[in-house]
Formats: C-alpha cells, structure tokens, sequence
C-alpha cells in the first residue's frame, strides 16, 4: 500500500512540475555574447631620462660648425698612413707579442672573486672551472696564423658568450657590466691567431688595438694572395651603422661606423669595396658590395667640424654598450669609430686614449673652475679628448652659455642616497652634455663631475709639417 502510495505522489509531482514549471531545474539556455570590447593601449606621458641633459643632443644643433680643416693636409696624411699601419700591423707578425700571463690575466681576476651568472645567482663553479681548462693554458701559443675577421663579432676575456657579472647589488655592477667582454670586433678587421680552445670552438686572436677569444667562425685564414689583394692604401669608411653589405644580389654582412674597406672601384657616385668572406675551407676570399655616398666615402674623411659633427650625429643617441656589448658601444670605442674614417687611430680604452695627441694637459691641482677656464682657453674643439678614471669624451666648444659641452657615450652619473651610499643615475646612451651632467638633481652632488676630470689631450700628429725652405747655395 505503501508502495502504490509513492508511486502515485511521483507521478503527481512530475505532472505538476511539467505543468507549472516551478518543480525541477530547466536546461540552461545559452547566453548572450557580450559586446566586443576594445581594448586600447592608453597613451601614457612621455618617460622622462633619469638625467635631464638641456642641450641639443644633435652636434650639428649644439655648436657652431665650420667647414675650415681642423688640421693641416700634410698632418692629417700622416695620421692616415699612421692609422693603416696600425690597422694591418697584426698582418707582420711572426709570433705573438701578448705573454701568457696577459693573454690570461682574466683568470687570475676573476678566479678569487664572487662572481655572478645571467641569471644573476652566483656563477657556477663547474661553469668556471670547465671555461678555464678550455684555455688549454699549457700550449700556448699553440698557433701563428694571419687571419680577418668576416663578421660582427665579440673579442672576449674567456673562451665563453655567457657573462660574468660581479655583485648586481652594487651601482655601476651587474647588467651590463659583463666582465668576460673585451671589445667588439667589426668585419674586416686583421688579426693573427696565436692560440686555439681544448675544443677548437674558439681562437685567440691580437688584433692591432686589443686581444682575446673569438668563435673560431668568425674569422677566416688569410693567406699571402688575400693579404696581397686586401692590404692597400685606398681604403673606404663606413658612414652610416647597420650598413647592409650587398653583392650581385646577395648579402655577404652588415658594417658600422669604424670599419673599413679596400676600395675596389667607383660606379658613379657609388663605391665598391671588398668584403671578406670565410669559405667552407675556413680560408678568406673577396666578395664585393657596392655602397651609397651615404652609406660609404673614401678614407680619410674631410677633418672639418661639420663632417665630424655629421658622422657623431649618425651615431646619435645610440644605447651605451660595455665593451661593445650587442655591437653597441661604450665612452672609448665611441671616440674610435668616430675618428679612424678621418685617418685618425686611437687606441681601446679611455686610459690609453687620454695619452694620444701632440699634446696633454694635466688638470692635477685644479678646481672645478680652474678646470673649466683651462677648458675654455686651451681646448680646441673637434679634436680635445676629456678624460677622468674610466671614462673619455669629445670636447666640442661652448655653448651660447659659455658652458663646455661634451659628447661621451655614457652609463650614467654617481648619486648619493640617503643613507649616505651611492647610486646611479642611467643615462645609457651617446650623449651630449655639460661637464655638470645631472647636477640640478637633489641627489647629485654638485662638482661630482668636474671633481673627476683629469686632464685633456689634443688630437695631432705632433710633429711639424712645414716644407723647409730650400738651402741657400
């Protein structure tokens, strides 16, 4: 009885519920779509720089400019048969000229030091241990051999691409400062190979400014008939980074500012020039690119103020690279680049650089004002080099202010924190400036920069270049 009972109120309520609908859940039905929405980037105010500059970041804009030579044709000739000895020098040697104990002086650097790896934890030791066996130290040199490099590439301290950073916590360290990069090294630049990795991958190379380890594909073998093709004295600068190297339809590389090339012939207003090329063999051979008058001139370049000022405004702007870090540039190779396409040679870093000319000035005693009137009186604009303890820079002439105005590639100013510490200020970029870079700021001291300068050297060859008169008879 029971058991009908149930039954009858199951159905009962199952007849309701599809009566009235408020028994049970329905099936859901399917939503409306909402209404597209669009979604916008909003426009946000524009970054201000850590470093307030106010001046022109464009030569041609900051200074007055001439067309006058800054120096004599004989001296200018001089500094350019100078500048391609220097260039091929590596191509004479016999035998290396760098001892062991400079050819692996970054071992003995880093070994005791805490360093730190990409990651920015601590730099592994089997990491370390492996890259120094790989210098197979013990046979060198184990090579002598002329090569050139036939790209782009990175001289480094150790026979690795990873870096080496020391404590990221601290200003001025960590990213970028990858201790294991030396310098860049552009194509087509000679050099000879003294000396090759455990595992072949890597060679060590001198080229005429500076050493160290490249990847061994990098560079090609130059024998005596590509040596005896490619070395002369009718070369062409590159004007304009990130120049594509473009032949019969092919590329064969990309150039910067500061690398040169033999000039093979002229079609119209274009040059042609030789580029180097690695063959399967490892061996170099010629290939040819053809080049705009922008893009390329012939070597040495009119040494006049608005010529520079046009090249180093090419170079405008362009991010600061450690040790030429991502083919970027730092304050020294800056200053390289832009002077070798006028026949001048400097060397690598800032402390070598600040040696060169016929003439250096040494700041030793003087105050920021001294400094800043010796600047004033002495310097000659276009060719006087700022220096101070790691870093260099251009001497332009005045502004309208008076004010001295540099033109450096520059990682930032020091700051000082509340607590007492110092910082950084980024600026990371070829700049112009004052010698008081960020001093309107509350936490620059003032003078911080000036208090730094050294000294300043004059570009010339440092010798006279007069015809002497004929002896009487």
């Amino acid at each position: 009885m029971k058991r009908l009972l149930g039954l009858w109120l199951l159905s009962a309520c199952a007849a309701f519920a599809v009566l009235t609908g408020c028994a049970g859940k329905q099936p859901p039905t399917a939503p409306e779509p909402p209404p597209p929405v669009r979604t916008e980037i909003p426009e946000l105010p524009e970054t201000l720089p850590d470093v307030l500059l106010h001046v022109p970041q464009r030569v041609e804009q900051a200074v007055p400019l001439s067309d006058s030579p800054l120096l004599g044709l004989a001296e200018q000739v001089i500094l350019h048969e100078r500048a391609l000895e220097r260039f091929f020098a590596p191509w004479d040697l016999a035998r290396t000229s760098i001892p062991a104990k400079e050819a692996f002086w970054g071992t003995a650097a880093y070994g005791t030091k805490q360093g730190y790896a990409e990651n920015l934890q601590p730099y592994p030791r089997e990491r370390w241990d492996k890259t120094v066996a790989l210098q197979d130290m013990a046979f060198y040199p184990s090579m002598a051999l002329p090569a050139i490099a036939t790209r782009n590439t990175a001289l480094r301290v150790l026979p690795s691409l990873r870096p080496f950073f020391l404590n990221p916590d601290l200003p001025g360290e960590g990213f970028p400062f990858d201790y294991f990069q030396n310098s860049a090294l552009w194509l087509g630049t000679p050099v000879f190979i003294s000396h090759v990795s455990r595992d072949r991958a890597w060679v060590y190379v001198e080229t005429a400014f500076t050493s160290g380890w490249v990847r061994q594909e990098d560079v090609a073998l130059a024998d005596e008939p590509f040596r005896k093709e490619y070395r002369t004295r009718v070369m062409a600068a590159v004007r304009e980074d990130e120049t594509p190297l473009v032949g019969a339809g092919k590329y064969l590389g990309q150039a910067h500012i500061g690398a040169i090339f033999p000039l093979h012939s002229h079609m119209g207003q274009d040059l042609v020039v030789r580029v180097p090329l690695r063959d399967a063999d490892g061996r170099a051979r010629t290939g040819l690119a053809q080049l705009g008058p922008q893009q390329a001139a012939p070597m040495p370049l009119p040494l006049t103020s608005r010529t520079l000022a046009g090249l180093a405004d090419a170079m405008a702007g362009q991010l600061y690279g450690w040790g030429g870090l991502y083919e970027n540039r730092d304050c020294s190779s800056t200053l390289r680049d832009l002077f070798l396409p006028f026949g001048v040679w400097l060397p690598r870093n800032s402390s070598q650089q600040a040696k060169q000319g016929e003439r250096q000035i040494s700041f030793e005693g003087l105050n920021a004002e001294q400094k800043l009137s010796t600047i004033r009186s002495q310097g000659r604009p276009f060719l006087t080099l700022i220096s101070m303890p790691g870093h260099i820079g251009l001497y332009l002439g005045t502004d309208s202010r008076g004010e001295p105005l540099l033109l450096h590639n520059i990682w930032g100013v020091r700051t000082v924190l509340p607590d007492g510490g110092t910082g950084r200020a980024v600026i990371g970029r070829l700049a112009i400036s004052t010698l008081r870079p960020g001093e309107d700021r509350p936490d620059v001291r003032w003078d911080a920069f000036l208090d730094r300068i050294r000294g300043v050297a004059i570009l010339g060859a440092g010798v006279a270049t007069e015809t002497p008169a004929p002896a009487a008879p």
